[in-house]
């Protein structure tokens, strides 16, 4: 349940959908809307003179930029507007050198009123006629058929459709995320807001974007304010909770949608983590945040990453929130040493101390994903980590089961590492099942078609 799924083709398109606000010099938007109370105020020559039209699409100012986020869609009130053109960030310069502190003040203040249509504020989806068939190779168009999808036939139609495709076509293949994130957004819509019904109705294709797409679009337009009670009701449903993976995935989906609300701005998102209920809860939410800062769902890049320091921001954050920084940090490093694994072997060796073991799990379930979960890939590439190839192995079969809880190359794995390692190799695998199943008995059934014997009571132990 903490399978990271990314890669480079991520960041090759930016998508008029994406949340965070890219803002960038664009250029003049279209000539706006004459005749408008909207058009002819103070606030609407500030974005006018600011060129923010070139990027937006705004209809109260007449203009349909596509580089950065439609505002019509994304909402945001007059303090988000305002830090991000004040600090710039996600390929937007900073603007506090080119605007004064009132008209800057004024711009933000004329988005807020006047973004999206009257009356909807959390579910923004627009659907319209787009089908797949007439997509060609445009990934945009892709991210917005298969959101009609989601709303005019459902998500399970959507998502099959998705994972079939997915197999065969390589543009859907490099967005499948966004396009996850999309189907979620049409899903929550044909459910008229229920978080719980969608969930029921989805699955975890492409990392388990949907479930983080729903997240997204269900805390789209909601006041600064109000964000913090709307998280920490999104998943408290009896729906929900009553199924612990879709629980969890609720609520790590609600890292992600956090992170993107805040135009990712790290502390803020862990922030209002921190304002759940429970600290499982305030943990497995911090996991979608930090999982959002690695791997943008929309191709943009985090300040919260560092060049020269590949630990960044792990090795910085709060004790409480490190578990899930470094359950991940290998995706950050992997990419930049060039997927060299040695290299990426001795960085998680530079961890803090006490979390260098963390850092080669992770380092597991990267090398998971490039096996395709295959037992004697995951051994082959786990040697390369030296000191760390128990922990690589505990990390990649655990990543095994995440992604398919039913899948036996996870017992071929365990039955054929070295023998030091066996024992912990099953734990691994029960401490994934143990997630997703509530009871002793169940859980010791699931653990049951992995393991006999003493392999059995490894898996029941983890």
């Amino acid at each position: 349940m903490w399978r990271m799924r990314g890669g480079a083709s991520l960041g090759t398109v930016v998508l008029a959908v994406a949340v965070a606000l890219v803002v960038s010099a664009c250029g003049a938007g279209k000539k706006e809307a004459a005749g408008s109370s909207a058009a002819g105020s103070a606030g609407a020559k500030a974005f006018k003179d600011a060129g923010c039209g070139g990027c937006h699409t705004l209809a109260a100012a007449g203009t349909r930029g596509t580089v950065g986020p439609n505002l019509d869609q994304l909402k945001p009130d007059a303090a988000r507007v305002e830090r991000q053109v004040r600090d710039g960030g996600n390929g937007m310069p900073s603007f506090a050198s080119k605007l004064s502190d009132e008209k800057i003040r004024l711009l933000a203040s004329f988005v807020a009123t006047w973004a999206g249509p009257a009356g909807i504020k959390r579910i923004t989806f627009k659907p319209n006629d787009q089908k797949i068939e007439g997509c060609g190779t445009d990934p945009s168009c892709f991210v917005q058929a298969f959101g009609n999808l989601g709303y005019d036939e459902g998500p399970k139609a959507a998502l099959d459709r998705l994972q079939q495709m997915e197999a065969t076509n390589t543009v859907v293949r490099g967005n499948c995320h966004p396009i996850a994130h999309m189907i979620g957004a049409g899903a929550l819509l044909r459910y008229k807001g229920s978080v719980a019904k969608a969930f029921a109705a989805g699955n975890a294709t492409c990392g388990a974007g949907y479930y983080h797409g729903l997240l997204q679009w269900k805390l789209a337009g909601v006041k600064a304010n109000q964000v913090a009670a709307v998280a920490r009701s999104a998943c408290n449903d009896p729906e929900i909770k009553a199924n612990a993976f879709n629980y969890y995935q609720c609520v790590h989906g609600l890292g992600h949608g956090l992170m993107l609300y805040t135009a990712y701005n790290l502390p803020q998102a862990l922030h209002l983590c921190h304002q759940l209920q429970s600290d499982s809860d305030q943990t497995s939410c911090t996991g979608g945040v930090f999982m959002e800062n690695l791997s943008s769902s929309f191709g943009l890049r985090s300040k919260w990453l560092n060049d020269k320091n590949l630990i960044y921001p792990c090795n910085i954050v709060s004790e409480d929130d490190k578990l899930y920084c470094y359950l991940l940090v290998s995706s950050r490093i992997l990419p930049a040493v060039k997927w060299n694994w040695r290299k990426a072997a001795d960085w998680c060796r530079r961890s803090e101390p006490g979390w260098v073991d963390t850092c080669f799990q992770s380092y597991g379930r990267d090398v998971s994903g490039v096996a395709r979960q295959g037992a004697d890939g995951i051994r082959r590439i786990c040697r390369l980590a030296g000191s760390g190839e128990k922990e690589c192995i505990f990390g990649g079969v655990r990543d095994i089961v995440n992604n398919n809880l039913n899948d036996l190359a996870a017992k071929r794995l365990c039955e054929t590492v070295r023998h030091a390692f066996r024992s912990y190799c099953f734990q691994g695998i029960g401490s994934i099942l143990s997630a997703a199943y509530q009871t002793p008995p169940e859980r010791r059934s699931a653990c049951a078609r992995f393991a006999t014997d003493a392999d059995l009571a490894d898996c029941v132990r983890g």
